[in-house]
């Protein structure tokens, strides 16, 4: 019993840990390609030729509740110089939607219902935000909520926003 409990507190940690870690870059590319809510195939390999903010998220995860508006207010800062697209995990079709309508998101969303995608990129946590550069190579990776300020300074430091 008392293994069990020390494991269970050991692998809590690690999830903390990884969700409270942020930066870093990998160094690859992402080819994703994922399903949107109205049904379409769509691939990242689409959004090439500009930076693009891929956010992965759930409409139980709190966090994520909290986030979402941040990066719906950079998108609009943003503009045309910066695509986003937003990647469900693990919602239902009509749980996913109704949580982007609620918050009031323009920027494109699509699932990725097994976390298949998020895993691929060692994601462990939501959320989980990737940036990448104009062809598609991940410049930086965030697991863990992030605000206005991080959003900004990220798409600065990366030469994508003025």
């Amino acid at each position: 019993m008392r293994h069990v409990i020390g494991v269970s507190i050991a692998c809590a940690l690690v999830v903390i840990l990884a969700a409270c870690t942020g930066g870093g870059s990998s160094h690859k590319t992402l080819d994703a390609s994922f399903t949107r809510f109205d049904g379409s195939q769509a691939s990242t390999r689409d959004y090439r030729g500009k930076p693009l903010l891929v956010n992965f998220f759930s409409s139980t995860c709190v966090p994520c509740q909290t986030e979402m508006p941040a990066l719906e207010q950079v998108h609009r800062k943003a503009g045309d110089s910066v695509s986003f697209l937003g990647l469900d995990v693990q919602d239902t079709v009509a749980s996913g939607k109704a949580f982007v309508e609620t918050v009031g998101v323009t920027y494109d969303m699509g699932r990725d219902p097994d976390g298949a995608i998020l895993q691929g990129l060692g994601g462990t946590a939501l959320p989980t935000t990737v940036l990448l550069d104009a062809n598609g190579k991940i410049v930086y990776q965030h697991l863990g909520k992030l605000d206005v300020n991080e959003l900004d300074k990220q798409l600065r430091e990366h030469g994508f926003m003025t």
